[in-house]
């Protein structure tokens, strides 16, 4: 029987595949030909997906100045990216909730996700840089996370043995960047979120998106400051010369602390 190692080096088949509709809509979005009207069709035909969306564009965080009610209005409103975002969202959490398969797990890395998904945003309309793929890499950041316990559960089931904890949370915290990165090959996903994702612990590693790399770095270190999906770490961000590297300053990080919590949890509501 393989270990957990062992079976992290052959993980490829085992890594979950998005749904059909998740996988239609990332090509047409991809696509910057794609009419808005045949986007509309495909989105429509789900109802979770279109009420997901109308919720979205309703948002507070989207500023509205009236309510849309419609998928061409809503559509129009948030953009092609935060469709394929909200699609893949939709199609990561819904493999979350399996108590027998993530346990607690489950539901830390949702709103972890979810807080470092948000807050990538911020600092990548800070730094300039493209706040969907942003939005995408924080939501994404921890994803291998999800593929280490997936097979954590099946080694359990398979050998009739519990795994130490303490092997698992090692593998968890070593493997899950290199994982995650892996699993985006498989989504078909932009080659410009494998760096930041592998990386997003350590983002002086990244040679060809080094800015977008230490985005995410930012983003999750900011997300465990305020305790999105973990325990609040008070550490001083500004003390990271991270921060220099993308104009992150005072000014700025004091009115991510007052916004950032409220943020959070009108995406949980809207998303999870």
């Amino acid at each position: 029987m393989l270990s957990l190692k062992g079976r992290l080096a052959e993980c490829d088949t085992s890594l979950p595949m998005l749904p059909d509709l998740a996988t239609r809509i990332i090509e047409l979005t991809a696509n910057p030909d794609t009419p808005t009207a045949h986007l509309v069709r495909i989105v429509s035909k789900d109802q979770v997906l279109a009420s997901r969306l109308l919720a979205l564009a309703n948002a507070a965080y989207c500023a509205p100045m009236r309510e849309v009610s419609t998928v061409t209005e809503a559509l129009v409103r948030i953009g092609t990216g935060a469709v394929r975002n909200l699609v893949v969202t939709i199609s990561f959490y819904s493999r979350m909730y399996d108590q027998k398969i993530y346990g607690a797990y489950g539901r830390r890395l949702v709103d972890h996700s979810i807080g470092t998904a948000y807050l990538a945003r911020l600092v990548a309309e800070r730094a300039k840089l493209s706040a969907d793929e942003a939005f995408l890499c924080g939501l994404l950041h921890d994803i291998g996370k999800l593929i280490i316990l997936k097979l954590a559960h099946d080694h359990e089931r398979q050998s009739g043995s519990r795994l130490d904890a303490r092997e698992l949370d090692e593998v968890l915290e070593q493997e899950h960047a290199e994982v995650g990165a892996r699993m985006l090959h498989r989504w078909r996903l932009p080659a410009t979120l494998e760096e930041p994702i592998q990386f997003h612990h350590d983002y002086r590693r990244a040679t060809q998106y080094p800015r977008e790399t230490a985005m995410a770095y930012l983003a999750n270190q900011l997300s465990h400051r305020y305790g999105f999906g973990c325990e609040p770490n008070q550490s001083d961000p500004l003390a990271d010369p991270v921060c220099e590297e993308l104009g992150i300053d005072a000014e700025w990080l004091q009115q991510t602390d007052l916004h950032a919590p409220g943020l959070y949890e009108v995406a949980r509501q809207v998303l999870a």
